[in-house]
């Protein structure tokens, strides 16, 4: 049975009670209890989708990534796809289930493609020797990248070199379920662009996300200390990007 797609506000509002109840969003109880990110960045709040682990959580994701692409598809804000990619690691299991969802809830058959950490040496090596599900990828076809948050963008970037692989093909965007709206860089050499902004310049694509490090603030800002507002206010301060 297809059924109607949520608006974006209800998928995000949902989506991010998920996260918390879930345990894969964490808020920091101030400047001393922050968590420390891969760029060295001491940040007020952390997600990690890996916390995702139970049937329930992964019954949400699924909803949130496909519910948020069909209905950007449905307003054109986003052009409709036959691909979604999911990057190594995360990003599979992501992939998987938004295909499945689109196809249970709203009719939109679509194609599953992942990439190998290792190329295959084994087998039918043709085929899928780093791009799983190559073998049924078409000349020109259009592909919705998929991941779980993105921060400073190195990963992300990191995927359109792979997708070269494919041959000719388009890139419609990348969809995420937290963007930080942080500029590049690190603890220490922050850049004037963020990722998103980065990715779109450099390779014409769109950023499009669940949620956003503004959604998380505004839906915690009523009830949170002022020691807590004044780390988030910082922390954007230095390195949150417009």
């Amino acid at each position: 049975m297809i059924k109607k797609i949520p608006e974006m506000g209800e998928i995000k509002k949902r989506f991010i009670k998920m996260l918390l109840e879930k345990g894969a969003l964490r808020i920091a109880k101030g400047k001393e209890d922050s968590f420390t990110l891969k760029s060295g960045r001491k940040s007020p709040y952390f997600v990690n989708m890996g916390y995702l682990t139970d049937g329930e959580a992964l019954q949400e994701v699924k909803r949130a990534y496909a519910g948020a692409a069909a209905r950007m598809v449905e307003e054109g804000k986003l052009e409709r796809f036959e691909f979604i990619f999911g990057p190594a690691y995360k990003g599979i299991p992501l992939g998987a289930l938004m295909c499945e969802g689109l196809s249970e809830f709203y009719g939109m058959n679509t194609k599953f493609l992942y990439d190998r950490k290792e190329e295959k040496a084994h087998g039918d090596k043709a085929t899928d020797k780093s791009i799983v599900g190559a073998n049924h990828f078409e000349k020109g076809g259009k592909i919705l990248i998929v991941d779980d948050v993105i921060t400073t963008g190195g990963t992300k970037l990191g995927v359109f070199k792979k997708l070269e692989e494919l041959g000719e093909h388009k890139v419609v965007g990348v969809l995420v379920a937290i963007d930080r709206q942080e500029k590049m860089g690190d603890a220490l050499n922050v850049e004037e662009k963020s990722a998103s902004q980065s990715i779109e310049e450099n390779y014409g694509v769109k950023v499009y996300s669940i949620g956003t490090m503004r959604d998380i603030y505004e839906h915690f800002e009523k009830g949170m200390k002022l020691e807590v507002k004044e780390a988030w206010l910082e922390y954007k301060k230095k390195y949150g990007a417009n």
